[in-house]
């Protein structure tokens, strides 16, 4: 058996597609807010990625990713996560809390992330996680 093995929530159920996964935004003056990263079409009945906007200057914008397989981590530093190819800075990487059996990953997102829907992947202690989406603004 693993220690980790880590595998990305996604907002369909099926491991694949947009990621189920929210946005914390602190502002310059210290307001924090939740965003959504996911919202269902309803004219096809699917889930499709939210664009996150990373044009306002001063924001501190981060991606909530949530999963499984993360908690047993042998460190913060054994966490990696990659958005369209580029490493962002992982905040925390644990148990959720709320939930039974939930892990969470809070992402701090950089301004030079590629923009439209890219590809997000966490590696925990050198396991691969299933490839999700996000959407770049």
């Amino acid at each position: 058996l693993d220690r980790v093995a880590p595998g990305l929530f996604t907002a369909n159920g099926n491991g694949t597609g947009p990621a189920a996964a929210a946005v914390l935004r602190i502002k310059s003056n210290g307001v924090q807010s939740f965003e959504p990263a996911v919202r269902l079409d309803t004219s096809t009945n699917k889930f499709v990625t939210v664009p996150i906007d990373m044009s306002v200057v001063g924001d501190q914008v981060f991606l909530l990713l949530f999963g499984t397989g993360i908690r047993f981590r042998s460190g913060l530093s054994g966490v990696n996560v990659t958005i369209g190819g580029v490493t962002q800075q992982v905040t925390f990487a644990d148990k959720q809390g709320g939930q039974v059996g939930l892990d969470q990953i809070n992402v701090r997102l950089s301004g030079q992330l590629p923009k439209g829907e890219v590809d997000v992947v966490a590696t925990v202690d050198g396991q691969r996680s299933n490839i999700v989406r996000v959407n770049i603004k």
